[in-house]
């Protein structure tokens, strides 16, 4: 997760030296990653009030998420994407991830294949790594569980296993789908 969250500082901060944000973008990214969050936070909410709301709002979502703040996470990300933010698949990622870890399992599971479906439009510039995509895959699969969704739970372990046969976690899912 560690490398996944580097690059996302890195496109955070590219969009802001490609759209010519000015200093509280590159303030509120070195903030976050010297884990500063309330300088962070003031950064990003000073970003949405003078122009750049898109990426000050996502700013905000990965300081929350940074802080294991969930809700206001996943509202910041919301957020984003209403004022424009390029809605990529690693956004929709820590979306889904905010949502399950609020117990929504139901917007999880869309923000999750609103993501995955980004996939086949995607350009180079924001494709998923696959380990970023058989964790979407993943928590699909466990979205699914938690809505006691058991046919959709098993044809996704069926799927995931083709792509991934070698992971034991996910094998033991299956084993227990097949007593539901």
């Amino acid at each position: 997760m560690k490398k996944r969250w580097i690059i996302i500082l890195a496109a955070v901060a590219a969009a802001g030296v490609i759209g010519g944000c000015s200093n509280p973008q590159k303030s509120g990214v070195s903030a976050l990653e010297k884990g500063d969050y309330e300088e962070a936070l003031a950064d990003f909410e000073e970003m949405t009030q003078s122009g750049d709301a898109a990426e000050g709002y996502r700013g905000l979502g990965m300081t929350y998420y940074e802080m294991e703040d969930y809700e206001n996470a996943l509202e910041s990300f919301r957020q984003a994407a209403e004022n424009g933010a390029k809605q990529t698949i690693q956004m929709y990622n820590l979306m889904g991830i905010c949502a399950m870890q609020t117990e929504d399992y139901k917007s999880a599971l869309d923000y999750i294949q609103s993501g995955l479906a980004l996939m086949s439009i995607s350009d180079g510039a924001d494709k998923a790594d696959e380990d970023l995509v058989q964790e979407m895959k993943y928590n699909e699969i466990i979205c699914y569980e938690k809505q006691a969704d058991w046919e959709n739970a098993k044809e996704k372990v069926t799927e995931y296993l083709e792509a991934y046969p070698d992971d034991e976690t996910v094998q033991k899912e299956a084993e227990f789908l097949e007593t539901r």
